[in-house]
């Protein structure tokens, strides 16, 4: 299996096609399966690269997750794109993966062309200490719609998901995850066998919430590539608006929405997806 040796962690990848470079970062919880809607039509005209995140599928790498976090992730996929010589690229990330391109395109500006940012959890942009019950208190006040709507997700699915996945309870533990990032009881039960088989295999990384998510409001502004943030229409209320945040708070921005969908556009409706980021792609700044 192909793999690069970066920072003392294998990270597996897979590639398709020639052109420029074009790298997929999944989130939470898949591997680099999450883009096999995407690997043809990009490879046509472009080197596609996805890739497995430090712990997940099909890794092997001991220890313990939380050493999994924003920072080190950023390093890993700089290292990823310096070992293949593929600089500077494409970027594309969902999710946690999203966090983790924005954060990589602030630093090293060098190494991304482009960036489009896939329901982004960049969850400092609504609240940068999240034990803080003052800030807590002041998003309430703020967004009290959208603080309930995160609230919704820390109780019904991130605690309890997080107690399932120490007690064992794997299947359970991927089901409170993906549900609750859904916002839709049962979202997990409807999915094709496959992409539920993709979740259990990574159902370890849930961990990777426990980590503590740099503040990054003050380095957003720093990401001078054009950068596109696409939501699905239907997702949860807090995480739009993350990614109406993320959108205006950066330069070159500019915000979709992907119809049918919620957290996994790229996923649930690849065809308009697709679409939508190769025009993207495609067009000048």
């Amino acid at each position: 299996m192909p793999s690069v040796d970066v920072n003392g962690v294998s990270l597996y990848y897979e590639e398709a096609g020639t052109g420029e470079p074009i790298i997929f970062a999944h989130g939470i919880p898949t591997d680099y399966r999450a883009w096999s809607s995407q690997v043809e039509p990009f490879s046509r005209n472009r080197r596609v690269v996805s890739y497995s995140r430090r712990y997940a599928y099909p890794n092997k790498r001991d220890g313990d997750v939380t050493d999994s976090t924003i920072g080190n992730n950023a390093a890993d996929l700089k290292g990823l794109i310096e070992k293949l010589g593929v600089g500077p690229v494409d970027l594309v990330g969902h999710s946690y993966g999203g966090f983790i391109a924005a954060y990589l395109a602030a630093d090293h500006q060098d190494l991304v062309r482009s960036l489009v940012l896939v329901e982004p959890a960049i969850s400092t942009l609504l609240v940068e200490d999240e034990s803080s019950q003052g800030q807590l208190f002041s998003l309430l006040l703020r967004s009290p719609s959208v603080a309930l709507s995160a609230r919704r997700f820390q109780s019904k699915s991130l605690h309890p998901s997080l107690r399932a996945l120490d007690a064992g309870q794997i299947e359970n533990a991927v089901e409170l995850n993906v549900d609750g990032v859904q916002d839709r009881p049962g979202a997990f039960a409807a999915m094709p066998e496959a992409q539920k088989r993709m979740m259990i295999d990574n159902a370890r990384t849930i961990a990777e919430l426990r980590t503590r998510f740099p503040p990054f409001r003050a380095q957003i502004g720093k990401i001078a590539c054009k950068t596109l943030v696409i939501n699905g229409e239907e997702s949860a209320l807090w995480l739009r608006r993350i990614g109406q945040l993320t959108a205006s708070s950066i330069p070159h921005a500019q915000g979709a929405k992907i119809s049918r969908s919620r957290h996994f556009p790229h996923i649930e409706n690849a065809p308009e997806f697709n679409e939508r980021v190769l025009s993207f792609l495609s067009a000048g700044v």
